[in-house]
């Protein structure tokens, strides 16, 4: 019995055994029969791209495009109401932000226009700025070489900018700190001819209503005859421009200038009536568009006389501005001579 089962046990193995080796075959063969795909060949590694040395970012994107704000009125003749001013806005923040709780729209619109000494009696009459007429005004004074600058508070010209002739007509109206209502213009002594553009001598609404409430300190500079020097005018850097002004005129600069002037400075929110009369060493003369143009001001001027046209390193000088550059020649003088008058003061025709 014992033995039978041990027969039976060893035929069981090797017939085990039979289908193992059996087994092993036939896998071999079938490897064989479909080898394993090669082991990939590591990828050659790319050589990385030559580096250019890229500009710093705050140079690749540079300053804003412009420093005018959009929906202003493009043509410097065409006068606008305060009430438009306000309604019309920007859409944008302040620029100096300070100044948003301080003058409010119902101040702002409160600013009255300048009618000292004369404007509003006389507006509407006609003068004529001639070489004769600005040769009355400067009297004896000594002027410096090459072409001059006047300024004349309270008259327009129904133009943004007249080219060089033997005179200009232009028509009084009282300054109202919102609008174009001055003229400045070059004269050439030699030739006798005169060119115009419109422009401000007066300090804006919103420079009117902070200085009086204390935020900040405009004023309105007094008629006279002054020496300035070419330079270049503020830096707006902290405002996001990264830029000054170039080709203005500096009351004082390196170069020397007119020192210390008498300016008005106001004493209430509602005008320059009744001002206090002060000095100042800081009242330039730049374009009238500027980093610190606030949302309802057509021109920037805290005290500065301001032609209509601006200035960005990306688009120069245009407007009127450039215009009035150009036919002041600046370049190269140590000094220019600065006449600034009202209106009243000359002859009405």
């Amino acid at each position: 019995m014992n033995r039978r089962w041990m027969i039976l046990g060893g035929t069981g193995l090797g017939v085990a055994a039979g289908w193992g080796i059996w087994s092993w075959f036939s896998r071999s063969k079938h490897r064989d029969a479909n080898p394993p795909a090669p082991e990939p060949t590591p990828a050659q590694p790319t050589p990385a791209p030559t580096q250019v040395p890229s500009k710093p970012e705050a140079a690749k994107a540079g300053p804003p495009k412009s420093s005018i704000r959009e929906g202003l009125i493009k043509d410097p003749a065409v006068r606008e109401s305060p009430e438009a001013a306000v309604a019309r806005g920007t859409g944008l923040a302040w620029r100096k932000p300070q100044l948003a709780e301080v003058v409010t729209p119902d101040k702002w619109l409160a600013v009255r226009p300048l009618s000292e000494p004369g404007f509003g009696a006389r507006a509407g009459s006609g003068v004529d700025i001639t070489d004769a007429v600005l040769r009355a005004v400067v009297g004896d004074q000594e002027l410096a070489s090459g072409p001059v600058v006047f300024a004349i508070r309270g008259a327009v010209s129904d133009r943004a900018s007249n080219p060089y002739a033997s005179g200009h007509r232009l028509t009084i109206v009282p300054p109202d700190h919102l609008n174009f209502c001055c003229t400045i213009g070059v004269w050439d002594p030699e030739t006798k001819q005169l060119s115009t553009y419109a422009a401000s001598t007066v300090p804006n609404r919103t420079a009117i209503v902070s200085s009086a409430l204390g935020v900040q300190a405009a004023n309105m500079l007094l008629p006279g005859v002054f020496n300035y020097v070419p330079g270049s005018h503020s830096n707006y850097k902290k405002y996001g421009f990264p830029f000054s002004i170039i080709g203005a005129l500096r009351q004082n600069g390196p170069g020397g200038g007119a020192g210390s002037l008498k300016v008005l400075r106001a004493t209430t929110p509602m005008g320059m009536q009744g001002a206090n009369v002060s000095t100042t060493t800081d009242d330039n003369i730049h374009c009238a568009e500027t980093p610190l143009l606030e949302p309802y001001d057509r021109f920037s001027s805290e005290g500065c006389l301001v032609v209509a046209g601006r200035y960005t390193p990306q688009e120069g000088h245009t407007g009127p501005w450039a215009r009035f550059l150009k036919d002041a020649k600046f370049k190269g003088r140590s000094k220019v001579t600065v006449i600034l008058a009202n209106s009243t003061q000359l002859p009405v025709v």
